[in-house]
C-alpha cells in the first residue's frame, strides 16, 4: 500500500500539469485574500464595526474549499493512471492484480495518494495565515475545525471520483463526480420547506458547515458534516473494495 502511495505522489510531483495546478491555485488564493483585505478595509471606513480579518479569512476559507472541487478529477485520473500504464508499456494495473495485495490496500493506497496531494495544496497556504497577526481574524480553533471539515470532505470527494472511475470511463466519471459534488454543496441554497423545517440537513454541504464555524451557529453543522461524511466515506469504501478492477 505504501508503495502505491509513493508511486502516485512521485507521478504527481513529476507532472508539470499537477505542479501548475497547485501553483495557480496558490496564486489565486493569495490574490483573493489580498483583494478581500483591501476591499474590507475600504468598506470599514463607512462601517467601523466591520471585522476585516474575520471577513477576509472567511472568504479565503470558502475559496480554499472551492479549490477542492479539483479532487474528484484527481481521483478519476488516479484510476486512469493505472489503466494508462496498462495500455502502454508499464502494465501497472496487471501487476497489481498479480500481487498478494488485497483490494482494500490498493484502494486505500490510491485514496491516500489523492488526499495527501490535495492536502499538500492546502498546507502551502499556511504562510498566508500569518497575515492575521496584522489584520486580525478567526481564532486558531476555528481554523482547526475548518481544516477537519476540508480533510473529511476531501476524502469523501476522492472516494466519489474513484467510485465514478471504477464504473465509468474517464470523461463521464469526471462529469458525474463533479455533478454530485456541486449538488450536495449548493443544494441547501435552494429554497425548500424541508431545509427550513430541519436546518441540520444543511450539514450535507461542506460549504454550509464552514460558514457555520465562522457564524458560531448553534446547530454545529460542521460537527454533523464531519460525522455524516465519515460514515458515508466508510460505507463507500467498503462498497468500492469489491469493485477495484483495472
Amino acid at each position: 500500500m505504501l508503495a502505491i502511495v509513493l508511486k502516485d505522489l512521485y507521478c504527481y510531483v513529476n507532472s508539470r500539469k499537477y505542479r501548475r495546478i497547485h501553483f495557480i491555485a496558490l496564486c489565486a488564493l493569495s490574490l483573493v485574500l489580498f483583494i478581500a483585505t483591501v476591499e474590507f478595509y475600504a468598506h470599514r471606513r463607512g462601517a467601523g464595526t466591520l471585522d476585516v480579518g474575520k471577513q477576509a479569512y472567511m472568504l479565503f476559507i470558502i475559496a480554499l474549499f472551492i479549490v477542492q472541487f479539483l479532487i474528484p478529477r484527481h481521483a478519476v485520473e488516479a484510476i486512469d493512471m493505472e489503466r494508462g500504464y496498462l495500455r502502454a508499456s508499464g502494465q501497472n494495473g496487471a501487476l497489481l492484480a498479480l500481487t498478494s495485495l488485497g483490494n482494500w490496500r490498493v484502494l486505500a493506497g490510491k485514496l491516500i495518494g489523492v488526499v495527501v496531494w490535495a492536502m499538500w495544496g492546502i498546507l502551502l497556504t499556511i504562510p498566508l495565515f500569518v497575515l492575521s497577526s496584522y489584520i486580525g481574524g478567526s481564532a486558531p480553533l476555528q481554523w482547526m475545525k475548518c481544516g477537519v471539515v476540508l480533510l473529511v470532505s476531501g476524502v469523501f470527494f476522492a472516494l466519489l471520483g474513484i467510485g465514478a472511475a471504477l464504473w465509468l470511463s474517464s470523461i463521464p466519471a469526471k462529469g458525474v463526480s463533479y455533478g454530485f459534488v456541486l449538488l450536495i454543496t449548493f443544494l441547501p441554497s435552494i429554497p425548500s420547506v424541508l431545509f427550513e423545517a430541519v436546518p441540520v440537513l444543511a450539514a450535507i454541504s461542506p460549504l454550509y458547515a464552514l460558514l457555520s464555524i465562522f457564524r458560531a451557529d448553534p446547530t454545529n453543522l460542521w460537527a454533523w458534516n464531519i460525522g455524516l461524511f465519515s460514515v458515508l466515506s466508510a460505507l463507500i469504501f467498503f462498497v468500492l473494495v469489491k469493485r477495484v478492477r483495472f
